[in-house]
């Protein structure tokens, strides 16, 4: 259910560049700034906490069974890889799955060493982290190595290029941005201290009666540092990186631990259970959604509908639209198959390379 609320929230966050009104404006800019900053950088922190816990979760799994970690995960993380890639190139020029297979292939190793050794692999990585967005700040560019371009032309086009114009292109870059200074270069160095965390939160009770305190420290360190200063960015304008990639990422374990708490008490309800399916099949709503967007996009923006309607109010009625598409989808698929349908060719693709039954 929570990486259910993660998938819709990384959503929120991405609608924005799905925009395709331009009419006149009935709401001010300024609820546009709003609207973006609510969900920015909070729900790809949980997200990428959710990762994490899903690592630890299946070397729990792994060491039930009698078998070696990370054993197969190797491969496991090459096909999210894989998927990433295809999402970048076919879909839509943004994406985490390709920085979550470089990440867990690092911290499923990283969870062989003995927890006190983990934490100096925290250290490190938030050192790291921190560092890039600091010299970022007084030196802005100069973390952001030449990335990798595969050879090949890059024709100039006479207006708009075609959708597979587009996709040749994304091909030639899709390397591009996993460099330091880079997004996915960011969120790597973000994602290996927040998956090594997560796998600890889980490891430690979290979701568990034993994890109260943790749930409790959780919520102070979330909305008592992490908040606070994420508003401190919002309204200062603050465009460092420090708010998305730092500041929000804590509030994430926040709404974490208020989350796991909640339902320490109450049944998962109605509204929980559509998230729950979107949940089982995180990684098909995932491109799902970028797809919707990306159609919506093309359709919208090339209709009379596009000069209608106010930015801000088309943009939430797109995102409220593909949500409840996304939630009937996975609910009427969950109703009759286990998986979702990238989950299964997925899970089939593992099988054939790993020649695994189970």
């Amino acid at each position: 259910m929570i990486r259910g609320v993660a998938i819709i929230g990384t959503l929120a966050s991405n609608i924005w560049l799905f925009v395709s009104f331009t009419g006149d404006r009935v709401i001010d800019i300024w609820w546009q700034g709003l609207l973006d900053w609510i969900p920015n950088g909070k729900f790809l922190g949980l997200l990428t906490i959710m990762f994490g816990i899903g690592l630890e979760i299946q070397r729990q799994s792994a060491k039930r069974r009698g078998r070696r970690w990370p054993g197969t995960y190797p491969i496991r993380a090459g096909l999210l890889f894989l998927d990433g890639a295809l999402n970048y190139i076919l879909v839509v020029q943004f994406d985490v799955l390709r920085a979550y297979a470089i990440v867990g292939f690092i911290v499923a190793f990283i969870l062989l060493l003995p927890e006190k050794r983990q934490w100096i692999f925290i250290g490190l990585a938030l050192t790291t982290h921190l560092t890039i967005l600091t010299v970022d700040v007084f030196a802005p560019g100069s973390t952001q190595l030449p990335g990798i371009v595969l050879p090949g032309e890059f024709p100039v086009y006479e207006g708009r290029p075609n959708y597979w114009q587009t996709v040749h292109e994304n091909f030639l870059t899709v390397f591009a941005a996993i460099t330091p200074g880079g997004d996915v270069g960011t969120i790597i160095t973000l994602g290996l201290a927040v998956f090594t965390l997560g796998a600890m939160l889980y490891r430690n009770g979290l979701f568990e009666a034993r994890g109260a305190r943790l749930r409790k420290w959780l919520m102070v360190i979330g909305f008592g540092v992490g908040l606070p200063w994420d508003i401190f960015t919002f309204v200062t304008g603050d465009t460092s990186g420090f708010g998305r990639y730092v500041a929000a990422p804590i509030v994430a374990f926040g709404v974490l631990g208020l989350m796991a708490s909640f339902y320490q008490r109450h049944r998962i309800g109605f509204v929980g259970r559509r998230l729950s399916a979107i949940g089982q099949m995180a990684l098909t709503c995932y491109v799902l959604q970028n797809i919707l967007g990306r159609v919506a996009q093309s359709l919208i923006g090339n209709s009379p509908l596009s000069g209608m309607v106010d930015p801000v109010i088309g943009t939430v009625a797109m995102f409220t639209v593909i949500t409840l598409l996304l939630v009937l989808f996975a609910e009427l698929w969950m109703r009759k198959f286990r998986k979702g349908p990238l989950e299964y060719v997925w899970d089939i693709s593992f099988r054939l390379i790993t020649r695994s039954k189970g």
